[in-house]
């Protein structure tokens, strides 16, 4: 059994009584131990571990240190509803659902994977200290590794007893997701609280979330199924295609009329063609040139009413055109 050891400590400055000429400081040293009980090779996640025990309350202060600069609360975008106090008071009652959480060290740093909700809210506040157990993922990982990683252990979250129920962006890519997203690779999704201070016109979750709608000439659109969003997030070029998708929607007033309706389809597009093993890097301004360059149907984009035709004749355009 290894143990490792992670030091936090917190300077104090009190008044000197025998010195009025100043303070002095002295500092309190917190020793946050965590024993690595086992190491191996994670055959669905496909990564080398190491397995840890360490007590909840000492987990919890030591993920908060991960990310000590960060407000935490941009990242739960959750809406409450009327039964939530209820589901609340149960679920704090269940006390925590699961013991088991998983973290990503990457040259020194970590980041949480898994574990936001008993880690960061009240959810998890418990009236007792367990022992908890965090898998640490030690292997270095390229992007769409470790895309695939998260899309596994956020599956979760697409379980519904309703039939008809697709896939929800909204609820996939918010918490621990949006937070991993944030912290290894950079990206935030913009979100207005408040509609007369926007500085964007749309949330750019709202954008992102036609990156998993699949166009049919027959008919509306539909969220695409679960094995091809775990194709989709196995591809190389998937954290680029986020962060072009968000880069373009950086408007408060459309540049020309539809914008919003092409950049919808330059979204759904290029995920169609990453489902079908297209690692291509594509940067939305070349599509953007190219509908200027198309000086017939640009006027065309910028006549057409917010119908499904309007929707195919702009999915058209890409297909023929790339």
């Amino acid at each position: 059994m290894e143990e490792a050891k992670l030091i936090n400590k917190v300077t104090f400055k009190i008044k000197n009584p025998r010195n009025k000429s100043g303070d002095f400081s002295y500092n309190i040293v917190k020793v946050t131990k965590m024993n690595v009980i086992d190491k191996g090779y994670d055959p669905l996640l496909k990564a080398n571990y190491s397995l840890a025990s360490i007590s909840f309350n000492d987990l919890k202060d030591l993920a908060k240190s991960w990310y000590k600069d960060i407000d935490l609360s941009k990242f739960d975008q959750r809406h409450l509803r009327e039964d939530y106090e209820y589901k609340f008071k149960v679920m704090k009652r269940a006390g925590l659902m699961s013991n088991f959480f998983y973290a990503y060290l990457e040259d020194g740093k970590y980041y949480l994977m898994d574990g936001f909700n008993r880690l960061f809210t009240d959810y998890g506040s418990l009236d007792h200290n367990p022992t908890v157990y965090l898998k640490i993922i030690t292997d270095k990982l390229e992007d769409h590794q470790l895309m695939s990683i998260m899309f596994q252990l956020n599956l979760w979250k697409l379980f519904s007893t309703n039939s008809v129920k697709e896939f929800d962006v909204y609820d996939f890519l918010d918490r621990g997701f949006r937070l991993f997203l944030n912290s290894k690779f950079g990206i935030e999704f913009y979100y207005h609280k408040d509609y007369h201070a926007r500085t964007r016109n749309i949330d750019d979750i709202r954008v992102i979330d036609y990156y998993f709608v699949r166009e049919h000439d027959f008919c509306g659109y539909f969220k695409l199924k679960y094995d091809l969003i775990f194709i989709l997030m196995n591809n190389v070029q998937t954290i680029n295609d986020f962060k072009e998708i968000i880069k373009a929607n950086d408007y408060l007033t459309e540049p020309f009329k539809n914008y919003d309706m092409f950049l919808n389809g330059y979204a759904m597009y290029i995920s169609e063609q990453r489902v079908k093993g297209d690692i291509n890097k594509y940067e939305f301004d070349t599509f953007l040139k190219k509908l200027q360059e198309d000086k017939k149907f640009f006027k065309k984009l910028q006549g057409m009413s917010r119908t499904d035709s309007t929707r195919k004749n702009i999915y058209h355009f890409f297909r023929e055109t790339f």
